[in-house]
Order: structure tokens, then C-alpha cells, then sequence
């Protein structure tokens, strides 16, 4: 594994991407664990160990599709279940499994968050932003077009409220830590490593979400919000591709599974991503076609290979301190070769 830390130590001294951390699991058990780097530049703080990030969309596979797959599995309701069933102002053929494949027809973003500073942060703010986004008109019909998009995420975080009665950090907490042993995740985190000089709200973020719509409504939802250190994301991502394969652990692994293999009109399946099968992908050259993840804003990812028994999740602060995006758009297919020539897959990709 000296390639693989070279190679993030090479990629760290680039001066572009703060700090890196990397978990890795295989059959079960960690094989390999880095962090390296600044979880703030100024004043300096270096990254710890069990370094903790904003995991920004990672938390739509991990807590927004999985809390989501709980009530499937439960038989409170499917992937053909029409929206309308919670909210009759959509289009009438949205479907579940539209919200989950980006196939919504609803555009990818609104600044919601504008319209709240009246009450930015309060459970009014949560209706308020509900409301709004039930009023974004549709684009096309759903399932006619992938658009990657946050809105069908905030539908999700309502749909799941509103057939459950509860909050969705309680949802969470219930369907999902409680059963995985309670990894190292949570909603806001003090010690979080630091991301961007917001103008918006004219600070340096550290330890609440960077997202703007989710932290006007409490820094909880579907889409954004969950924070973690590598090893606790590796460990519930591992708990869940357990779950997919049988393990009766309390998580909806027969769902997850499903989902996983659900695709939509894009890369996405249902929840979540995959490789990219020409041009750019963040995944790099020698991920098998099994793997399924999910990016984050932040700079972070996870990615779940099911027919290697592994984990990958590497996270990082890249916003940090401003938002540049190609950095770690060229780290990301780096590091993942590095990981891939590591557990040598690069002799044999599935």
C-alpha cells in the first residue's frame, strides 16, 4: 500500500486540495486507512486521524435512498408509487423511482434558501422549502429525461416525513445507524473539516453544511447534510453491501439490491451512480462495472463494489478554502487507480 500513499501525498503536495482521507474495506475489514493534510488552512489545523467531512450527496445513497429503501421493504410503498399519492400539485405521472433515477423532469437546482431568511433554520423554513419546491413546474415528463438533480431529493425528504410522521434525522437514526452499530455519522460536526468562504453567509464554514438549501432547514435532508469520517462511511456502506448479500443486519439489503440494479435513463440507478461507460469518469480505469456510489460537492465519494466484497470511500475538503472544481476532478480517477493497481484490480477488471 506505499504506492497508494505516495500517490496521495503526491496529489496533497499539488497545494489545490486541502486534505485527503481514505478508507478501505475488503471482505469485511479494513485493509487500509490514510488521512493526510489541512482540515483548515487558516489558522492551520491539521487533519486528524478519524478526520471528519461534509459528506454533501453522499447522503443521498446513504441516508436519503437507504431510509427510503426501509419503507419499501416494509411494503409502505414502491418504485411505481405515484408522488401524487403525498402531494396531488405534481405531475401525475411521477413515480418514486423517478425521484431516485433523476428522471424527475424537474430541473437540477433552485436557490430556495433565498426565500428564507425569515425563518432559515426553523421547522417553518422545512415547510416553507417543501412548498416551494412542489411548485417547481416540470421541465418534461418524468422518466423521459436524466437530469441529475437535488429537487427530486427534497421531494424524497417530504415523502419520507410525510408517511412517516417523523423527522428524517429520527428516520435515520432508526433505519439506518441503529441497525449498521452506530458508524462514525452525524448531522453538523464541530471539528468537521473546513470548506468554503460561503459569501452568502460571509463565513468560513466549519462544521455545518455547505449546502445552502439544506442548511436553511436545519442541516437535515435527503439530499445533503450528513457529515462522517471515512471510516464510519466505509463501515455503513459495508454494513449495507452485507445487507445486499443476505445478512440479516436490519438494514433493506433485498431493496438496496433491487435499486442497484434498477437503472434509469442515465448513469444513475436508483440512489445511486455508476462508472461512466465512455469519456470522464471519477471512478478511473479499472473499477469493475458491478461498482456502484456517489460523489459529493464537497470532494467527497463512495464507491461499493459488490463482486469484490469492497469499500472505497475517499473524502476530502476540496471547496476549501474557495470552490475549484477541477482539481479534484483530475484526483479523484488518480487515486481511484491508485486503489485499484493496490487490491489489483488493474490485472483483471469484471
Amino acid at each position: 500500500m506505499e504506492a497508494l500513499l505516495s500517490e496521495i501525498d503526491a496529489v496533497l503536495a499539488e497545494g489545490r486540495i486541502p486534505s485527503i482521507s481514505l478508507n478501505i474495506r475488503v471482505d469485511g475489514r479494513e485493509v487500509f486507512h490514510a488521512t493526510r493534510g489541512r482540515a483548515r488552512t487558516v489558522p492551520l489545523r491539521e487533519a486528524s486521524d478519524d478526520q471528519a467531512y461534509d459528506l454533501a450527496s453522499v447522503t443521498k445513497a446513504l441516508a436519503g435512498t437507504t431510509v427510503l429503501a426501509s419503507l419499501v421493504e416494509e411494503g409502505r410503498l414502491d418504485l411505481d408509487t405515484r408522488v401524487r399519492r403525498w402531494f396531488p400539485q405534481v405531475h401525475p405521472d411521477l413515480e418514486v423511482r423517478h425521484l431516485l433515477q433523476h428522471s424527475s423532469g424537474w430541473p437540477a437546482w433552485r436557490p430556495f434558501y433565498g426565500g428564507l431568511q425569515a425563518t432559515w433554520g426553523t421547522t417553518a423554513a422545512r415547510r416553507e422549502l417543501l412548498a416551494a419546491v412542489l411548485a417547481v413546474p416540470s421541465e418534461c415528463a418524468p422518466g423521459t429525461r436524466h437530469l441529475y438533480s437535488d429537487i427530486g431529493f427534497l421531494c424524497l425528504l417530504g415523502l419520507a416525513e410525510a408517511e412517516t410522521g417523523q423527522r428524517f434525522d429520527a428516520l435515520f437514526l432508526e433505519r439506518v445507524l441503529a441497525p449498521a452499530g452506530y458508524p462514525d455519522l452525524r448531522w453538523g460536526w464541530p471539528a468537521a473539516a473546513a470548506t468554503e468562504l460561503c459569501p452568502h453567509r460571509e463565513i468560513l464554514i466549519e462544521g455545518t453544511v455547505h449546502d445552502l438549501n439544506c442548511a436553511s432547514i436545519g442541516g437535515v435532508s435527503a439530499h445533503a447534510g450528513l457529515f462522517g469520517t471515512a471510516r464510519g462511511v466505509a463501515a455503513l456502506a459495508d454494513a449495507l453491501l452485507q445487507a445486499t448479500g443476505g445478512a440479516s443486519n436490519g438494514l433493506p439489503g433485498r431493496t438496496l439490491h433491487r435499486l442497484w440494479n434498477t437503472p434509469g435513463p442515465g448513469s444513475h440507478t436508483a440512489g445511486w451512480d455508476r462508472p461512466s461507460e465512455e469519456g470522464y469518469t471519477s471512478t478511473g480505469r479499472f473499477f469493475p462495472r458491478d461498482a456502484r456510489g456517489h460523489l459529493g460537492y464537497t470532494g467527497t465519494s463512495l464507491w461499493v463494489v459488490p463482486s469484490r466484497s469492497s469499500v472505497i470511500a475517499l473524502l476530502t475538503n476540496r471547496v476549501h478554502p474557495v470552490d475549484d472544481k477541477e482539481p479534484i476532478r483530475a484526483a479523484r480517477p488518480r487515486l481511484h487507480d491508485a486503489v485499484a493497481r493496490a487490491l489489483g484490480w488493474d490485472r483483471s477488471i469484471a
